[in-house]
């Protein structure tokens, strides 16, 4: 799916973009979420499972405190979503998550993002740590986080059911000092 010239560029580093999610990205955004393998690597039901739904789910989240969520381009087309939420301004952290569309795996976008993000959480924001997670099942998303800094922190059991068995995180965290080093 082609993105116009007239979208709004939050972010821009080579040929990755992050920009405010509009309406009109609510079939892109559904039909990413419903993808087997994005699923799998969320670990949860295919939510919003209709346009109608993922739309209010869009204009909900545009609104909601602490979160900032962001389409992923590259080569300006849709490549997946980023989000950084459970912003706590009082305790100086924030937490993020990324979901890029299979079409788009092992090009670097994902690794572009996740630094952008922590960029922007660090030096925008002023936050003190960001953290991240990754099912067991998903050791590309380790490898993202590694090369954006982060450190693996500890092993959460049990953290989510995917395809009819448990499966555990690692959660992983930058501070803000490793990020300046």
């Amino acid at each position: 799916m082609a993105v116009t010239e007239t979208k709004s560029k939050f972010m821009e580093w080579d040929d990755v973009v992050l920009r405010p999610i509009e309406k009109e990205d609510s079939k892109f955004l559904r039909d990413l979420v419903q993808h087997p393998e994005v699923r799998n690597t969320i670990g949860r039901p295919p939510k919003p499972a209709n346009l109608k739904q993922e739309e209010n789910y869009v204009e909900e989240i545009s609104e909601e405190e602490g979160t900032a969520y962001f389409l992923i381009e590259y080569q300006s087309e849709n490549a997946g979503t980023i989000s950084l939420h459970g912003i706590k301004n009082d305790y100086g952290r924030g937490e993020f998550g990324i979901s890029i569309h299979p079409d788009f795996h092992n090009k670097g976008i994902g690794t572009k993002a996740v630094q952008m993000i922590v960029t922007y959480a660090f030096e925008t924001l002023n936050l003190h740590k960001v953290r991240g997670g990754h099912l067991e099942h998903n050791p590309a998303s380790r490898r993202v986080m590694e090369k954006a800094g982060f450190q693996e922190e500890g092993t959460e059991r049990d953290y989510k059911y995917v395809d009819g068995e448990w499966k555990n995180v690692t959660w992983m965290g930058i501070l803000e000092s490793e990020y300046y080093e």
